[in-house]
């Protein structure tokens, strides 16, 4: 006779077995491997242990200006450290503040690649506009002494960001996890795990580094930490099963079969450069390509001849005998030639990436390579490169200006001008990034709250762009950001756009002297280079799903697309006409509500006439060590619960997707099958198969319901995503 447990085992297995096959539907595979101490840190009794520190790359030492202090703790019962900041004012050569510290690990302890150092971080509001990382490592048997010497480990660190972005409770969003008041101010709780990069060594030690923000002064700010750890995988655990995918690409459906414009969708797209065609995993499931190496900056190898006479006595970086550029068309050409596909151009304009000589520009009238006293200037840490040259903001427009033009046209017309020709016809580009990650990294957070209606204090302000605009804030239209975007309506110009450009040629103050020099127009037409569909013009940068970065681009897109309709070269489309999400996502519990806040905020302004569309332009995803099943690295085989809530997460995602599927010109996955980015996870595993993440995205509402285990690690994400849309598009 069953007794009642057997017979609950009972079902489950028969359940279990009757959809072992169907990716839609799972029961909790269990716990798994969970994580165990082992070795805790007892900051009450040994505390006296841990001293001062230089940082792990040595250019901050120990300085009285900074504590670090035993306190009970406020919140809650036990012990905390204390972290009091302080700028250094003898640091002449920084523009940044913090310190080390450092406690012993007694005995030595090896540790490998599961090896975690986990603590609590309490923070106040203020802390993300003050800080940006700790900085975890350590040394090896016997490394006091090298480290004493100056040695470092290098590559034995892990960083961990504290930015407004990576803090629950300092957002928009109201996701609030506080832990109570202290000094009259509210205080949140983080848990902070941070992966160990190396593996086969005894440590001794342990270090933690505090950053303060690039050219944030911090006095007296105050953080805590407690419970401070190192752990690893239980070996004695039971382990998840590995996830088997069973059918290859081609076995499924094609993503492209739903997600396309005629079916009232977006375009799906996908990174590769592997050959295209119908039988190939990327032409079969994608409509749209983008080769992210083939056209950045970079590929404006040497500087124009007309530069190097401008300045004959100054010597460019790398500008050896060769071509001014390295377009590579094949991969276009081949992917033309395979059938009615479409490309995107990733990216014109970019702070990495960009040529050396072009990194040596900056602005004629700058003072410093930091930031100046109105918060408007940067360079240093975008890598603008020594020795600079300063050069006049007319000079530095015909620099861009004969850039955009030139990569443009290479592919979009026929003309030997820029080394395309009749025989190998127009390469059809559908969009292009214009401008790619010009906001900075952390500012927006802090220079929000002070106005939330400001953008231009918030850029990154690299050099060799913001020499276009030097130091004239008169008019926005001078701005670079409006220029860079202007230059690429004129290069693939629509009708109106030719017109106006003739009609207005001989006014230097609506087409300047700089835009005539290089002979880019026939006797003031640009006729010839007129285009029916010209390219989706894109502003694309990373982190939009933080509120106050999001903001900002609202602010900076609603003013300029606002002001280019006063233009006189006003062609009858927006400025920007689209904004790239970067999608480089790691797994989280308020991952999709974040997205669906970003989204619908454009939304509005897309249903104002002041932007055109939105589209997630890299989307892979992370599966973090907090995530159910714990962390992994793409490519490697996923055990049933890591597929199963990185499926979750993207059938969220394209919930999203589906619901303002009105407004989204397309989506792209950061790469074809395997890995993504920084070891992400896409929809097909490496052997070519469909992953549970490929049919999530298929159908999320079926794969969300047959996965309701999960609902409680997602709690309320899918209620809150699945109502209707009724904005204006929709209706």
């Amino acid at each position: 006779m069953l007794t009642p447990l057997m017979q609950l085992q009972l079902q489950k297995f028969a359940a279990g077995f009757m959809h072992k096959n169907d990716p839609y539907i799972q029961d909790d595979p269990g716990a798994g491997l969970q994580r165990k101490t082992v070795y805790e840190f007892d900051i009450k009794n040994n505390f006296d242990k841990w001293k001062p520190w230089r940082t792990n790359d040595g250019r901050i030492l120990p300085s009285s200006y900074n504590s670090f202090n035993l306190i009970e703790n406020p919140f809650g019962f036990g012990n905390l450290i204390l972290l009091t900041t302080f700028f250094d004012p003898d640091s002449t050569k920084r523009s940044f503040g913090g310190f080390g510290m450092r406690a012993p690990i007694e005995p030595a302890l090896p540790v490998n690649f599961e090896t975690y150092v986990e603590f609590d971080f309490y923070y106040s509001k203020d802390a993300a506009d003050q800080y940006m990382r700790f900085e975890v490592w350590s040394t090896s048997s016997g490394g006091e002494g090298a480290q004493a010497n100056g040695g470092s480990s290098g590559t034995n660190r892990t960083p961990i960001y504290i930015r407004t972005q990576e803090l629950e409770g300092v957002n928009t969003y109201n996701i609030h996890f506080r832990c109570g008041y202290y000094k009259e101010e509210t205080w949140y709780k983080k848990t902070i795990s941070a992966a160990i990069p190396v593996t086969g060594e005894n440590w001794e030690f342990l270090n933690i580094d505090l950053h303060t923000e690039t050219d944030t002064k911090v006095n007296g700010g105050l953080l805590m930490i407690g419970n401070i750890r190192i752990t690893e995988k239980d070996p004695n655990g039971v382990p998840i099963p590995d996830v088997i995918n069973e059918k290859l690409f081609s076995d499924v459906p094609p993503l492209k079969g739903k997600y396309n414009p005629d079916n009232g969708y977006f375009l799906i797209g996908t990174d590769g450069a592997e050959t295209i065609n119908p039988e190939t995993i990327g032409g079969y499931h994608f409509d749209l390509f983008v080769s992210h190496r083939n056209l950045k900056p970079e590929k404006h190898l040497r500087p124009p001849q007309w530069l190097k006479d401008e300045y004959p006595d100054f010597v460019f970086k790398y500008d050896s005998e060769g071509p001014e550029w390295d377009l590579p068309t094949d991969y276009y050409l081949n992917i033309r030639a395979a059938g009615n596909y479409k490309l995107h151009g990733h990216c014109l304009a970019w702070h990495n990436q960009s040529p050396q000589w072009m990194n040596q520009i900056i602005p004629e009238n700058i003072t410093s390579i930091q930031w100046n006293s109105n918060g408007l200037f940067y360079s240093n840490g975008h890598f603008a490169s020594k020795p600079f040259v300063k050069v006049k903001k007319e000079t530095a427009r015909r620099i861009h200006f004969n850039h955009i033009i030139y990569e443009m046209r290479h592919f979009m017309t026929c003309d030997t001008r820029y080394n395309s020709s009749k025989e190998r016809g127009i390469i059809p580009f559908h969009s292009f990034d214009v401008v790619n990650s010009e906001i900075h990294e952390s500012r927006h957070s802090f220079l929000f709250q002070k106005n939330p209606n400001e953008w231009k204090t918030s850029l990154k302000h690299v050099s060799w762009l913001m020499a276009m605009t030097d130091n004239d804030y008169s008019d926005i239209r001078q701005h670079y950001i409006y220029l860079l975007f202007k230059y690429a309506h004129i290069a693939v110009p629509n009708a109106e756009m030719a017109k106006k450009y003739k009609e207005n040629f001989i006014n230097p103050d609506i087409i300047p002297g700089y835009m005539k020099l290089d002979n880019h127009d026939n006797n003031g037409s640009i006729d010839e280079y007129i285009n029916e569909e010209p390219p989706v013009l894109i502003y694309n940068d990373y982190e939009v799903i933080s509120y106050s970065k999001a903001k900002v681009i609202y602010n900076m897109i609603k003013e300029l697309n606002a002001v280019w309709k006063t233009d006189p070269l006003y062609d009858g489309r927006n400025l920007i006409e689209c904004i790239g999400i970067q999608g480089h996502e790691t797994v989280s519990p308020v991952l999709a509500t974040y997205n669906h806040q970003a989204v619908s905020l454009f939304a509005e302004l897309i249903d104002e006439e002041l932007l055109d569309s939105i589209c997630f332009s890299e989307i892979d995803m992370r599966q973090p060590y907090s995530a159910p099943g714990g962390r992994a690295l793409a490519p490697a085989i996923l055990n049933q619960k890591q597929a199963d809530v990185i499926g979750y997460q993207y059938a969220l995602l394209f919930k999203i997707f589906e619901k303002y599927r009105k407004y989204i010109d397309h989506v792209i996955l950061w790469n074809q099958y395997g890995a993504g980015w920084q070891n992400s996870y896409v929809l097909f595993d490496h052997e070519k198969k469909a992953s549970k993440a490929y049919y999530a995205a298929m159908d999320p509402d079926k794969y969300i319901q047959g996965h309701s285990y999960l609902e409680c690690y997602f709690s309320g994400e899918y209620e809150k995503i699945k109502t209707p849309c009724y904005t204006k598009r929709q209706q």
